[in-house]
């Protein structure tokens, strides 16, 4: 098992291979997707719009950008069952 290679001071730890994602997540916590209805919120997911301009404001190489992606969809899948109240 790989050892964290940096540690935050919020007192959570990144792999250095996944910094750039959470960067790229940190960018994006204002643009979720989401549906209304009957007084609720239902949060759908990134702006992918927005992924890819938070992407190209941090300078991340055109080959790490799918690698990326997939680390974003773990995020996103976990931010959205806290979001919809599911986690």
């Amino acid at each position: 098992m790989r050892e964290p290679t940096r540690q935050d001071g919020a007192g959570f730890e990144l792999w250095e291979e996944h910094v750039a994602a959470f960067q790229v997540f940190f960018l994006c916590a204002r643009q979720w997707r989401f549906s209304l209805g009957f007084g609720s919120v239902w949060y759908e997911g990134l702006d992918l719009a927005a992924v890819d301009v938070a992407m190209r404001r941090l300078g991340v190489p055109d080959e790490r950008q799918e690698e990326l992606l997939f680390q974003l969809r773990v995020m996103e899948e976990e931010g959205r069952a806290v979001l919809n109240g599911a986690g």
